[in-house]
Parts: structure tokens; sequence; C-alpha cells
């Protein structure tokens, strides 16, 4: 906002003031109120004095994208937290105990690469000699070799293809960091983020990686590294991505994915994906290989390989029980054991169920009980779940591989196949807690506007019963209040809105205040209770647009923390942004007049007028105060950590009430104000508002934010005794365990084929 329109501020605001102020000393007690017409001009004063120096002060330029400098810094903070988050992930996985695997890894012989000189630099005596062929050859257990054929790439451009649990995240995880553990100058930031939330028809990589990276790395977004140093990274190729698994993507949209990727063909990336998948995405009309992109698979494992770590992982004294299983493990190399102990996922699901356990494996050899691979693993992964929640009971102190709490087999193996077979039923890998809702559906919708409604009627019953009834010689009993709340807040749950959702509860507050007022009188009541009603509906939307709540699908982010942001608090919640401005008075003026309007014509004040004004002033002023407030909460800092699940959820709740503290002091101030200005200072009608906005909105919007839909479909789905109650620390326990896994804000199973079988398993 520049020019004549700052001065065109300054002047509405100057006539508003100076009618509010000719008004009151116009009023019958005008002489009388003159303490409090000087508190007004003493608060209105540095008010118009920082308009004024606003609209003075020359046009700011505004910095669109990030210096050089920040996006330096940004990169050097990115690659510290994700070499940390992933070497937490590396030792809750246990892929260094007692080291990785030696898979082998060798170029495809699949037709499904791009040309060989696009992929690898041609070797001068290759072509003296005008034979032989590229090679890719590493394994697992030296991956400084494979990072170093990785970087001897043209493009460093890598797809990883390999059959289910044979690998595939292990050696992208590894090679992540290697690749940060001896980073070369110069080098982007690998960063691992799984493709199951992308849709390429609607974003391009770019776009993508982008607000991925802005919401799973919150310290990106602080003040210190600039406006969009996401962005930055992403468009200067200062980020590796590794994306994981393409094939949890819909058939449909594969092809497009490599489409997407093929659009930055000079961006290095890597991409794990099943063979079969693969090679069907390649294929497909309008397909196409990844250019320049090297493709990789492994060789199965040996016995030898899969004897020696078993071996590695025996404890002292055991090698007698298992000298049958290694003797058939290496003599019999057609038989199921065998067989099925070729990938990494049955030899960590071995380990499990019977090394850690101290269980002879004597009966894996019987071919009666056991005759094909696939009944081993099946075995195998039915006793997973058990052997793990039992050999690894809590213990004083934190330890990565404990849990923190002691549960059930039962109960765990129980509430892990719900799990699976939900995220089977919606066809995704990822559990993010804030869609658990689409489990209960309905039953949430019913149970949010029940629960919401029956706690906000008791609310509103009790705070006018005993504070605002007396005040004004009536008593609205706690049997009406619940009633409303029961209708209202059953119509709300149906309707499922959350700016309707706010009305409703605003109308809920102006019905009940109605009612009190004009107990006694039922057709005056009716009327007051529409009269009173439409304007707190009208206070109570734009109040909500103000203070910002709008719908919202993922959880948001708030940092409450005081300690060493004082400063950036203070600099927030006295900043004079024009645009601002205007968008934080309108609503407050606009809410007052019809107020105040509303008040006159039902004959509460004598000067309806005057009421709306200072409404409106009030009402301005606490809610620009608010949202500085909130807009310095949702600033993250720039050592914030990356998200986790349970962090997002805590921090999705404490912005849910932050807004709904803020949204309750902006309403409860202009009502005290009112009171103050009629005379009745000791009046609790602020307080009382105010608290009952303020549940209005936590419980009203609250339970339609995620963090609410999360725990109302908890409440529903424990009746039922799908989950448990805190099913949040349960999964945090299974990831300590190893049976599910950590990414980024969501969960998801260790192995796609673990999920698969306890979603068979609910079925039985």
């Amino acid at each position: 906002m520049t020019g004549w329109r700052r001065w065109a501020v300054v002047a509405v605001a100057l006539v508003a003031v100076v009618t509010v102020l000719v008004r009151a000393l116009g009023s019958p007690n005008g002489l009388q109120s003159a303490a409090s017409v000087g508190s007004l001009v003493a608060a209105l004063t540095p008010l118009l004095l920082g308009l004024v120096l606003w609209a003075r002060r020359p046009p700011l330029v505004t910095l669109t994208t990030s210096t050089a400098e920040q996006a330096d810094a940004a990169q050097r903070q990115l690659a510290g937290q994700v070499l940390g988050q992933w070497r937490d992930e590396i030792d809750v996985r246990q892929l260094d105990d007692p080291g990785p695997l030696a898979v082998r890894w060798r170029f495809t012989e699949l037709d499904v690469a791009d040309h060989v000189e696009h992929v690898a630099h041609e070797s001068r005596l290759r072509v003296l000699l005008g034979r032989g062929r590229h090679r890719f050859t590493g394994r697992t257990d030296r991956i400084g070799d494979i990072a170093a054929r990785f970087r001897d790439l043209k493009r460093r451009r890598l797809v990883i293809l390999g059959e289910p649990g044979t690998g595939k995240t292990t050696l992208a995880l590894l090679l992540l960091r290697e690749l940060l553990d001896h980073a070369e100058p110069g080098e982007p930031v690998p960063v691992l983020l799984s493709l199951s939330d992308w849709d390429p028809g609607a974003e391009t990589l770019h776009e993508w990686l982008t607000h991925r990276l802005a919401e799973d790395y919150p310290a990106l977004r602080a003040t210190a590294f600039g406006p969009d140093a996401a962005r930055s990274l992403v468009t200067g190729r200062r980020v590796l991505p590794i994306l994981d698994g393409l094939d949890e993507l819909p058939e449909r949209v594969r092809p497009a994915v490599l489409l997407r990727l093929n659009e930055v063909a000079a961006d290095p990336l890597v991409l794990t994906c099943r063979t079969a998948e693969y090679q069907a995405a390649v294929t497909a009309p309008g397909g196409d290989v990844l250019t320049g992109g090297a493709v990789i698979e492994p060789d199965p494992l040996t016995p030898a390989d899969a004897a020696d770590y078993l071996a590695g992982c025996l404890p002292p004294g055991a090698a007698a029980d298992w000298r049958g299983l290694l003797t058939t493990l290496t003599g019999d190399r057609r038989g199921p054991v065998t067989e099925a102990l070729s990938t990494p996922l049955a030899l960590w699901l071995l380990r499990k169920v019977y090394v850690d356990t101290g269980t002879h494996p004597a009966e894996l050899c019987d071919r009666g009980r056991f005759p094909s691979a696939d009944a081993v693993v099946e075995h195998l992964l039915d006793h997973l779940v058990a052997a793990l929640v039992t050999v690894n009971p809590p213990r004083d102190g934190e330890h990565v591989f404990r849990p923190r709490r002691a549960w059930e087999p039962t109960d765990a193996t129980r509430w892990l196949t719900f799990l699976a077979h939900h995220l089977t039923t919606i066809g995704s890998r990822d559990f993010a807690w804030w869609r658990l809702h689409r489990a209960a559906r309905h039953r949430v919708a019913v149970a949010s506007g029940l629960i919401a409604g029956v706690v906000l009627g008791l609310a509103v019953a009790v705070g006018e019963g005993l504070l605002v009834g007396p005040v004004n010689g009536a008593l609205l009993g706690p049997l009406v209040g619940l009633v409303f709340g029961l209708v209202v807040g059953f119509a709300r749950g149906l309707t499922i809105g959350h700016v309707a959702g706010l009305a409703f509860g605003f109308s809920l507050l102006g019905a009940a205040v109605g009612a009190g007022l004009v107990a006694g009188e039922p057709v005056v009541g009716l009327v007051f209770l529409v009269a009173g009603g439409i304007p707190v509906v009208i206070v109570g939307v734009l109040a909500a647009r103000a203070v910002g709540f709008t719908p919202r699908e993922t959880p948001a982010y708030a940092d409450l923390r005081l300690r060493g942001r004082t400063r950036s608090l203070v600099r927030e919640l006295t900043r004079w942004a024009g645009g601002g401005l205007v968008l934080r008075f309108v609503p407050g003026f606009s809410a007052g007049l019809v107020f105040g309007g509303v008040l006159g014509a039902a004959g509460e004040t004598s000067d309806g007028l005057w009421s709306g004004l200072v409404f409106a002033l009030v009402f301005g002023g606490a809610t620009w105060l608010a949202v500085g407030l909130v807009d310095w909460a949702e600033t993250p800092q720039a050592d914030d950590r990356p998200r986790t699940p349970v962090t997002a959820f805590r921090r999705d709740v404490r912005l849910v009430c932050l807004k709904a503290v803020v949204g309750g002091f902006v309403i409860g101030l202009a009502f005290w104000v009112q009171d103050v200005i009629g005379g009745t200072w000791g009046s609790p009608t602020g307080l009382v508002v105010g608290v009952l906005v303020t549940l209005a909105i936590a419980l009203g919007v609250g339970a339609h934010q995620p963090s609410g839909r999360y725990l109302v479909a908890v409440l529903a789905l424990r009746a039922r005794r799908q989950v448990p109650r805190r099913l949040l620390g349960f999964l945090d326990d299974a990831h300590r365990l190893g049976i599910v896994r950590r990414t980024g804000p969501v969960y998801q199973f260790r192995h796609a084929r673990l999920q698969d079988h306890l979603a068979r398993k609910s079925l039985r």
C-alpha cells in the first residue's frame, strides 16, 4: 500500500476516533466519564501517531527470494538436520548391527534404462578397444564404493529396483548417510522423501519438493533464511531428492511421475521402485525411461552371505542350537528355508522371531510344516509383533530400542492389524494421523458434534446461570443450556463446516445470553434470540477470518517457546504492516457497527452508534495484536527440528489452543470495554463471554481441525477396541521396536509385506 491509500486509511481512522470522542463527551454523563474518555484518548494517541509515521515512511523493498548467503546457511542447516534425522532412523532399524548385509548391486539387464552414453562417462580404454560393457557393481556393506560410482555418473540420476524386501530403501538410506558423512564441496543435500503424496498432474517436481521441504523441515521457514529458502534450495539444485516408493503410487500415475522427472533432466535424484512396477511404468502408454538415469537391481543373497549374517547375530553359546539350520541353509540350496532367507527382510524376521527370543529354529527345517519359502516367511510374520513386544519391555531411562510403556502382545497385534486394514482400504502405505477420521467416517462427524455441543452447552449454562444471570436479574437453567448444546452441536457435527461450526457456536452463545436477559417472557425472548444471534454469528465469522481459522486438511505449526524469542515477539506485535492494518480493522469495524446497531434496536443501549464504534475500535486493535501473536507462533526458528508424527500433532494442538485463547481475548475485551463505558466496572460479562468464546473456538472449530478430528476419531475407534487410547504413543513405541518406520510426519509399516500380511489377517 503506497501513496494516497495510506493517507486515506489515516483519515478514516481519524474521523472514527473524533466521532467516538464527540459522542462520548456529548452524552448525558460525558463530564462524569471524563476519566474514561481521558483513558481512551491516551490509548488512541499512540495509534494515531503510529499511523502517521506509517503513512510517511518510504515504501519498503520486499525481498521475494532468499539471498545467496541465506541459501548457503539454509543448505548447511538442512544437511545437519537430515543427517541427524536419518542417523537416528538407521540406529532404530539396526542397519549397522552387526553391519549392513552384503547385498550385491549391478546394472539391470532389463530394457528400462537410458542409452549408456547418457548415463556413464566413456572410458578411453574402452573406446580404444571397442569392447566391454559399462559396469555399476557394489555391495551394501561397502557403501563407499557405491557412493563413488554414483558420483561418477554423468547426471547423478539413479534408479534402485528390486523385489519386496530386497533392501531398496536400506540402500537409499545408507547412500544418503554416506553422501552426507563424506560430502564434497558444492554437492547438494540428499533428502529422503516418500512419493506417496505427490500428484504429478497438479504439481511439478520443484513445486512438490518446495512445499515438502518447508513442511518437513520447518527451520527452513525461519526469517534468518529469507522468504523462500526451500524454493531457493530446490531451484538452485542444492537438494538431491531420494524419492522412495514409486510403486506405492497408483499404476496410472507412475508414467506421469517419470515424465515430470524428465522435465528437469539435469537435476540429480535417486528413485526406488519394485522391478515389475517400474518396467510397467516405462513401457506404459506415455511412459519413458528416466533420462540419464542408471538403473540397478540386486542379486539374490547367497546362502553363504545369509549364514555369515546369522552367525554374526548369534549370542555366545547359541551356535550349537543353530548348527542344523545353518547346515541346511548352506547345504540345501533349493530348500524352502534357503529360498526364504535369500532376502534381507526374511533374515531380519528370523533374527527378531528366533535369535532375539532365544527360540530353537529347528522347526523351520520341517518341510511338512513349511513346504515353501512363502510358508516360512508367513510364519515369521505371524510371530513378529508378539516377539518384539515380549522381548523388549520398557525400562528406566531413555533407550532407542525400548518402548516407553508395556503393551500386551495380543492388544498390539489387534491394533496394528486394524491400522494395516485401514491403510489397505484407503490405498496407502502412509499412516498420517490427521486422516484417521476416514476410518471412523460418519461416527466421527456425529461424535464431534455431540461432544463439542454438550461441553459447550454446559459451559454456557454454568456461565449464564452463575455469573451473567444474577447480574441481569434472570437465570438460564442448566437444562436449557444443555438442550441448546445438544441440538446445535448435532447440527454442526452433521455440517462438518469450519466457519459454519464457529457461527453455530456463537449463535448458541447469543441465544443463551438473549434467553437469560428476557427469561419469563417467551415471545420477547424468541425475538431477542434471533436479534441477538445474528450479530454474534457475524462477529464469530469475522473473528474466525481475522484470527486465521481457515479449513485445514494437514497439521498446522505453532511454537510457543519464549526463550530466545522475546525480541521477535515484540517485533511482531509492534509491526505496523500496511495491508494488515486494513485487513484487521475492517472486520472489527463491521462487526462492531452491526452489534451496536442491534443493541440500540433492542433498547439495550441508548447510543447504538457509540457502542458500535467503541466495539469496532477495541475489536480491531485487539485483533491486530492477536494476529501478530499468531503470526509469531507460526514462524519457526532456525534450529527447529524436523517434523515427526508426534511433534506435528502437538504443534497443531498448540495452534488451536492459541487461536481459541486469542479469539476469546478479542471478543471478551470488547465486551468488557462496553461494560466500562456503560459504568458497570464490576460486570463479569466480558470475562464470561471471553471464556465461552474460547470454549466455542476450541471445541466448535478445534473439533474440525486436524488434531481435533484425530482425537475424536480415536475416541470413536477406542470404543470399538480398534485402537489404543494413546495411539500416537503406541506407534512411537512400535517405531522403537522396529515394527513401523518413521518418514517425516507419517508412519509406515517396516515392510510393505508386513502391512499386507496383517491386512489379510484382519479378514480371517
